[in-house]
């Protein structure tokens, strides 16, 4: 009996040393321009952190750990290897990330990536609000100023906030992250939208976090949708939920450059409520009151790689947020986007329709009101489409009902011409093509990319073969690194656009036997219900 007490006790000596023998090496990826490192750099400044950190597990345990700063966001073969083995990697939202110039972080545990991510999710702030004077200052008040002061706030959060400890518990018990995407904020608020919603709902939310990055585009944007879905689809003023601004005059809740100069003022929009998290609790909370219910969202405004503005919030309304969101309510929710990044939120409802891929920007959003009204933003053009006078060009099909799927397409060859647009069906494709790199061409010419189109739905047909009409049909166009692609175009370039690319690799990818899972076919059945049918009260 001793001897077995005795070897169980040696095992268990031998391996909490092996614990604390562990070696463990943060990294932290610092690239030219890397947005936020200042305050990484300054948060462990405070706590006399810059060589080495003490990573506490919050059980009272801690080790030591020497910082390795890397003046680049590139990785060895090996760590691309070992971040992808972490269960809950994420490589678009990385690349993404990485493209922004984000503070990454990782840490290793005997040379082997034991976590990773960006610095800013060491945090859960999801209930930090920005200050009401920076939200909504007087009218008049220098918007710099503004921008300053909410500059100066949000640093300081970070500063006080973000921790490589984070990482170390990640490290150590990867499920902690089920700590900030629990159902405990979703369901924290009880209350619903008042009117309740209906069977059928539009929801106009502006994306603005306060009056300083509320272009007046935003409150044009939403007045404009509105009309058009009452006059054309004939929306009742019953089933519209606007979503805009907030807080009580005379407060500034927008900004609008007029005659030259930029300024802070009052714009109302009639019937609009503050599109806060609260708000964005409601929505959802409705939506699961009323089973069956059909719900168009739009968003309007600024977005990041991280998601999409709340008012007065300091974070983003997220991807995987909004997922869970949507999950919960449990309605059939389609998502229509001008947002920037927006289609990182392609696959957080039933569908999703957007003015710019996961990695690239808009157009849109402008401060001035003439310039709005001669823009071809996504969203202007997408809802144009469903006017009387546009429905000889949007109905490809001829079936006399404009669809989700016709509108974009529509958008997408008549709108912007430097936008990228996207779909929950392209992020689809996107992850299958990641997963199996070797099925995307790295080239296509043009006759073979019109080859795609003879079985191609008649939208995204006639997109394509508009897009390259008079191109030489022995013309190589690459069909990889997109972003890439748009950041090195030529304004003034000839060449197709890069939207070329992005519809050849849906439609190689709809041609793959991989295309008929359910979720496919369920996604494109999404995209192609009829607008008007689906707002039918």
């Amino acid at each position: 009996m001793k001897i077995r007490v005795w070897t169980i006790t040696l095992l268990l000596t031998a391996w909490v040393g092996a614990t604390r023998a562990a070696d463990w090496q943060v990294v932290l990826l610092k690239p030219r321009g890397c947005n936020y490192c200042v305050y990484l750099e300054e948060a462990l400044k405070r706590s006399a952190q810059l060589r080495q950190v003490q990573l506490d597990d919050g059980a009272g345990g801690s080790v030591t750990a020497p910082i390795l700063r890397r003046d680049s966001s590139e990785l060895s073969a090996r760590e691309w290897q070992e971040l992808r083995a972490l269960p809950y990697f994420d490589e678009r939202r990385w690349r993404a990330q990485t493209a922004e110039g984000a503070a990454q972080v990782l840490l290793k545990r005997d040379g082997v990536i034991a976590s990773a991510g960006d610095i800013a999710e060491s945090a859960d702030l999801r209930s930090a609000r920005i200050p009401a004077d920076v939200t909504m200052p007087n009218v008049g008040t220098d918007v710099f100023s503004v921008r300053e002061a909410r500059s100066k706030f949000i640093s300081e959060l970070y500063i006080q906030s973000w921790n490589l400890n984070w990482f170390y518990r990640l490290a150590l018990n990867p499920d902690v992250r089920r700590s900030r995407t629990s159902m405990n904020w979703i369901t924290g608020n009880t209350q619903t939208l008042t009117p309740p919603l209906g069977k059928a709902n539009v929801l106009l939310m502006s994306t603005a976090s306060g009056a300083a990055d509320n272009e007046i585009f935003n409150a044009l944007r939403i007045e404009e949708i509105r009309d058009v879905l009452t006059h054309s689809v004939g929306t009742i003023p019953d089933q519209l939920h606007l979503f805009y601004g907030g807080g009580t005059a005379p407060g500034a809740n927008a900004l609008e450059l007029r005659e030259g100069r930029m300024g802070l003022v009052r714009r109302e929009v009639a019937g609009a409520v503050p599109a806060t998290p609260d708000a964005v609790q409601r929505i959802f909370q409705s939506i699961r009151s009323q089973p069956g219910s059909r719900n168009l969202l739009v968003l309007i405004g600024h977005g990041n790689p991280d998601g999409a503005g709340m008012w007065s919030s300091a974070t983003p309304l997220a991807p995987s947020t909004l997922r869970l969101l949507h999950e919960y309510g449990g309605g059939d929710d389609v998502l229509v986007s001008g947002n920037c990044f927006g289609g990182v939120m392609a696959r957080a409802m039933s569908c999703g329709f957007f003015g710019a891929r996961p990695d690239i920007v808009a157009t849109g959003c402008q401060a001035d009101a003439a310039a709005v009204a001669q823009s071809r933003d996504y969203l202007h053009t997408f809802f144009s489409a469903l006017n009387p006078g546009a429905q000889r060009l949007v109905d490809t099909d001829g079936d006399g009902a404009i669809s989700f799927a016709e509108a974009h397409w529509y958008a997408s060859l008549e709108g912007d011409v430097r936008n990228v647009t996207y779909t929950s069906v392209d992020a689809l494709a996107d992850a299958w093509f990641d997963a199996h790199p070797d099925a995307l061409p790295q080239r296509l010419t043009v006759r073979e990319i019109l080859a795609l189109t003879t079985e191609a739905p008649a939208a995204e047909a006639k997109t394509l073969r508009t897009l390259l009409a008079g191109y030489d049909g022995a013309l190589a166009l690459p069909l990889d690194e997109l972003a890439a692609q748009v950041g090195q175009r030529d304004p003034a370039s000839a060449a197709p656009r890069v939207l070329v690319a992005q519809l050849a690799r849906r439609l190689l990818f709809l041609k793959n036997p991989a295309s008929n899972s359910d979720e496919v076919m369920r996604t494109q059945s999404c995209e192609n219900r009829s607008i008007a049918a689906f707002l039918k009260p």
